[in-house]
This record gives C-alpha cells, sequence and structure tokens, in this order.
C-alpha cells in the first residue's frame, strides 16, 4: 500500500494565517506561531513516517505562488502540491484526485492547527485504511473535522460543503450517509484557532499534558498568562 500524509496549509504571510489570533496576537505574531505549527505538524508527521514504511510526506498549499514562503520550515523530503479549486471541499478532492493519480492507495490530510496532535491517532487512520474502510474522520471539538483520509476518492462527500461552522462534521456524516458510506471516527481532538483554544493550548502545555517544542517555546516567550 502506498501511502500519503498531506499537510493542508496556507503561505505563512502576516495577516492571512490565524486571523483569528489577531487582537490577543499582532498579525507578525500569529504568522510566527503558525510557522510554528508548521514546523511542529511536521516533526509529527516524520514521527508517523518512522512507524508506516511505504509513507510519504506531502504539502499541499495555497496560494500557488507562494511556495517560497514556506522555507522557513524544513520540508526536506517533502513532495510539494498546490492546492487548486474554489472551496475547502473541492481543494480537499483535487489533492485526493491528483495523489490517486501518483499511485498512492491510501491519502490522510491533516491541517496545520492541531499542533499537539498525537502520532498514534494518524496511525490509527492508516490502519484503518490498511483494513479497507473507506472513510477516515478525526473530530474536531468545535463541530468540524481536523483529519480526513479516504482508501480513493469519494467527490460526493465533500462537494457543496458548508464549511468552518459548528454542524460541518455532522453534515459530512450525513452525506456519507446518503451515499451508503462508512465513515470510522477518531478520538477527538482540538484545533487553535481562537483565543480560547490558544489559551487552553498554552495551559496544556504548561502543565506537561503536552510538547510540541516549537509552539511551547514561542508561547512562553511570547504569551502572557491570563
Amino acid at each position: 500500500m502506498k501511502e500519503a500524509l498531506v499537510i493542508f496549509a496556507k503561505a505563512p504571510i502576516p495577516g492571512q494565517v490565524k486571523t483569528r489570533l489577531i487582537g490577543t496576537l499582532t498579525a507578525e505574531q500569529a504568522m510566527e506561531l503558525y510557522v510554528c505549527f508548521l514546523k511542529d505538524t511536521f516533526a509529527l508527521m516524520e514521527e508517523v513516517q518512522e512507524e508506516r514504511e511505504y509513507l510519504s510526506l506531502i504539502l499541499c498549499y495555497s496560494p500557488p505562488e507562494e511556495l517560497e514562503a514556506f522555507e522557513v520550515v524544513d520540508l526536506d523530503g517533502c513532495l510539494m502540491l498546490a492546492q487548486r479549486g474554489g472551496d475547502l471541499g473541492e481543494r480537499l478532492q483535487n489533492c485526493f484526485i491528483d495523489l490517486a493519480e501518483l499511485g498512492f492507495t491510501a491519502t490522510v490530510i491533516i491541517g496545520a492547527d492541531s499542533p499537539s496532535l498525537p502520532p498514534e491517532i494518524i496511525i490509527e487512520a492508516f490502519e484503518h485504511l490498511e483494513k479497507r474502510k473507506p472513510i477516515v474522520v478525526g473530530p474536531a471539538t468545535d463541530g468540524g473535522f481536523y483529519l480526513i483520509g479516504m482508501d480513493k476518492v469519494h467527490p460526493q462527500i465533500l462537494e457543496k460543503m458548508d464549511w468552518d461552522t459548528e454542524n460541518t462534521l455532522s453534515q459530512l456524516k450525513n452525506r456519507a450517509g446518503h451515499s451508503k458510506f462508512e465513515i470510522t471516527l477518531l478520538p477527538e481532538w482540538y484545533d487553535v484557532d481562537t483565543p480560547a483554544d490558544l489559551e487552553h493550548l498554552r495551559l496544556e502545555i504548561k502543565a506537561e499534558k503536552i510538547n510540541p517544542k516549537n509552539t511551547g517555546r514561542y508561547l512562553r516567550k511570547t504569551l502572557k498568562p491570563s
């Protein structure tokens, strides 16, 4: 089985990433924090790769003209793939299509918003796909999802979704049910999008429950306790 682990990411440009944190942080600080998220997420992906013999790491990035912005992150050995399409569903769908055309038989996509995600959860996603489960989803605490994996392209699952709402996951599950696809759910985890999410992350790092090294170092230096 030729496997792909993909991070879906925006170019780290001030004012264009982690915009809901601006106010708590400056636009420049939000960008710097996002770079830390990227670095910790790639470190996480490399941990997973050590456990999966046929796993390739992919950066699926946007916008297409800003690949150089990712030079602040060590991407050695990572395949670069530009996002294409309109809304998030179309871009996810095209990513699955592009990687299937490259010969990948199992693809898992994560974002850069969960730097504390345990590698075991991603490994579990691939194990489900290996057992011929067609769709694997990681539910996020905000009603969306932090991970989606497929054995092949199932376009009807992602078309015309309402993204970034508390009903996104429910809508995905309903869509799969109507199409008679089984969705396998992973443990719930959280994205870091809002100031409250960021404070939750900071407290977990302080309590040593998690250890995203770059993110933790940056928060200790930048964010004062409330």
